[in-house]
């Protein structure tokens, strides 16, 4: 394994990854940034890799009560060495969502944060451990349904997928307590439509579902960053206060 050092959030965030292996993108940037914390609030992260979403939420609200999860044993030790290389104080648990989890019996936090497995039906990569990270180990429907029982009443669901998985994302949710189901598109440049999607919740809510405007990541000249798009990646702000 060869570790390089990355920095994110113009370097509020440091990060230890495998050159070769699962690396973090701009989706665990825009994921932390569309969690609706606030001090004191327990969060755990399904499927966490090497902390990235957990280390971008501390470096926007300290004091917050984080654990990630995650099925891939040299990941969480990435995850344990990024912890003390961003002095933020997580607990990352290896067990598998596939089994149940067992580790997070009973267990329920104020929010609950995931970035799932995106590809299925043999679209391998060559290293191990991105093949682990990437491709489904069980169906969507059940990854949300794991993710939801952890959740405390009141508590908020925070994923980022693929536009194409967005019935299956209302459907296995339709099925659960969740309710003001927020939609956000996320589009490369305003020409371009969504390949990914915010999908967040609240336990217990009776307010309607709720599809928000396309969030635009580029400008059109389909290089540099818009500046609310700036304002997340570079600056670690919350999705809310600039969208």
């Amino acid at each position: 394994m060869t570790i390089t050092i990355d920095e994110f959030l113009g370097g509020k965030v440091r990060l230890k990854q495998d050159k070769d292996g699962y690396r973090a993108t701009s989706d665990s940037v825009l994921l932390a940034s569309a969690i609706q914390a606030k001090e004191g609030d327990s969060i755990l992260d399904v499927g966490t890799g090497n902390g990235v979403v957990l280390f971008c939420l501390n470096a926007r609200m300290a004091n917050l009560d984080m654990t990630g999860l995650d099925v891939q044993s040299d990941l969480v030790l990435l995850a344990e060495e990024n912890n003390k290389l961003n002095a933020c104080n997580a607990t990352f648990i290896l067990d598998d969502v596939a089994k149940n989890a067992m580790q997070l019996h009973g267990r329920q936090f104020h929010h609950v944060v995931t970035n799932p497995p995106f590809y299925r039906n043999g679209r391998w990569r060559l290293n191990e451990q991105q093949k682990i990270a990437f491709h489904e180990c069980i169906s969507l429907k059940k990854w949300i349904h794991f993710c939801v029982k952890h959740i405390r009443a009141g508590g908020t669901f925070t994923l980022i997928h693929q536009m194409e998985a967005l019935p299956e994302i209302l459907n296995a949710l339709s099925e659960t307590a969740l309710g003001s189901i927020e939609v956000i598109p996320l589009v490369k440049n305003i020409k371009t439509p969504a390949k990914r999607i915010i999908v967040r919740g609240k336990m217990g809510s009776k307010k309607p579902f709720v599809l928000r405007e396309p969030f635009v990541l580029h400008a059109e000249n389909g290089r540099d960053y818009t500046h609310e798009a700036e304002l997340i990646l570079r600056q670690g702000m919350a999705l809310d206060m600039v969208f």
